[in-house]
């Protein structure tokens, strides 16, 4: 199946990867469930589309995710953290055979020398020119940032808890040029 120039990524993805069209257009080969489905679109720009689509932006997602686990390369992205979707690169993504994979979807992995066999939910292995120990050390940083995103997207700050009061305080602006924010330290003592 070819999906022209839009498609989002939902909590069914699998993996992703870049592939040429018949056209020489660098696109994005989506493996989702047993089927896989080819978006005139690159994986970075699928990406970038579906945080667009919910208000965010893929420069934003990166450096948001650097922020929660460190400076790191290569790092794992919420693509949606309110579908709790999160791909990580097992290289860099500059590179034309770099995969994307979910983390909910990989069910094991295998050593095969300097190399790492991932077997995914749909019964499908692949793979990957990674050692192993580097590949489980992506699945835990991309754990740990969807965790993480969860926590502090389902836990509202603390200082976002108010004391409620029937008497209603208002701010106005003051002859000396700004407003009277100091009433306020005794509505809220």
């Amino acid at each position: 199946m070819i999906f022209d120039q839009f498609y989002l990524l939902y909590e069914d993805i699998i993996l992703m990867t870049g592939e040429y069209n018949h056209h020489g257009l660098f696109c994005a080969r989506i493996m989702i469930g047993g089927q896989t489905l080819l978006v005139n679109r690159s994986p970075i720009q699928v990406i970038d589309d579906t945080l667009k689509y919910i208000g965010f932006d893929l420069k934003g997602a990166i450096k948001g995710s650097k922020y929660l686990l460190g400076n790191s390369y290569m790092c794992p992205i919420m693509v949606n953290s309110y579908k709790g979707i999160c791909l990580f690169p097992y290289k860099s993504s500059r590179q034309e055979d770099c995969v994307w994979f979910n983390p909910d979807h990989i069910v094991k992995t295998k050593a095969l020398g300097c190399k790492t066999e991932v077997e995914l939910s749909n019964g499908v292995s692949i793979i990957i020119d990674l050692k192993r120990n580097f590949f489980i050390n992506k699945i835990e940083a991309a754990q740990k940032l969807k965790k993480i995103s969860s926590e502090r997207g389902n836990h509202p700050h603390p200082l976002s808890y108010f004391k409620a009061s029937e008497e209603l305080k208002q701010i106005t602006w003051l002859k000396e040029g700004k407003y009277n924010f100091s009433s306020l330290v005794e509505f809220n003592g």
